[in-house]
């Protein structure tokens, strides 16, 4: 058998042979999955997904050398905005990020956690303003739901070849509501979240003093599940 007919027997198994599948209440790594057809789906995940506004514009306006810089401060914000609230970093995509919580008050953290970020990006964009005239602007968008996840890439020892695809409604959902999100409403969220949150009493440590919502209802048509009620608001934490 030539190394063409083996790779085609690998393809045809991933879409022909039974699936190994299994329920988890933590957000996996490469190593948990296998490339054999093993399946792991989170239930009641929260996708925090956040994307750089004009980052091509950036590349433009900035010198090469604080490009680098630019987008090494916006991604270790995300990081650590995260990380404070207890979530599960996964992945870079370019001039964006995707993270995931899981547990107890999910939601409510993960909707901290948007709101620590852009208290980062207003202190990166003081700097940015004094040192290059410029300032950044960025999305994050949170969905809700299971998310199903598995290994895909080259099998073998090679951990750059490899990675995890986590797909399901709510990972879509972030994507394009972040897409929506823009300055001064940096932050949007699915009607999931926006019912989580409400319930929750953690919740009220995220409500404004006079009482009043922080959000605005947003009638938008998104491609994964058609017209439907977002919710978006301008609240940030100051970090500083």
């Amino acid at each position: 058998m030539t190394s063409h007919d083996a790779n085609l027997e690998l393809i045809s198994s991933i879409l022909n042979d039974p699936y190994d599948q299994e329920e988890t209440r933590i957000v996996p790594k490469r190593s948990d999955l296998t490339f054999g057809n093993t399946l792991k789906t989170i239930k009641h995940a929260v996708v925090f997904y956040v994307d750089m506004r004009g980052s091509k514009k950036i590349l433009h306006t900035q010198s090469e050398f604080w490009s680098v810089k630019t987008h090494r401060a916006f991604l270790q914000a995300i990081v650590y905005s995260v990380e404070r609230r207890e979530g599960h970093f996964r992945s870079f995509n370019g001039d964006g990020a995707l993270a995931f919580f899981v547990g107890e008050h999910a939601a409510a953290r993960a909707v901290r956690a948007a709101m620590d970020l852009k208290g980062y990006i207003i202190e990166i964009n003081k700097i940015l303003d004094a040192r290059e005239k410029m300032t950044l602007d960025f999305g994050v968008g949170l969905g809700q739901g299971s998310v199903h996840v598995a290994k895909s890439g080259k099998r073998g020892d090679d951990s750059t070849k490899q990675d995890l695809i986590w797909v399901g409604i709510p990972t879509y959902v972030a994507v394009e509501l972040s897409d929506k999100a823009k300055n001064p409403n940096n932050i949007w969220i699915s009607k999931n979240v926006y019912n989580a949150i409400v319930k929750d009493n953690d919740y009220q440590n995220i409500v404004s003093s006079s009482g009043k919502s922080l959000w605005t209802q947003v009638v938008a048509i998104l491609g994964s599940v058609g017209l439907t009620s977002v919710y978006c608001t301008s609240r940030y934490f100051k970090v500083a």
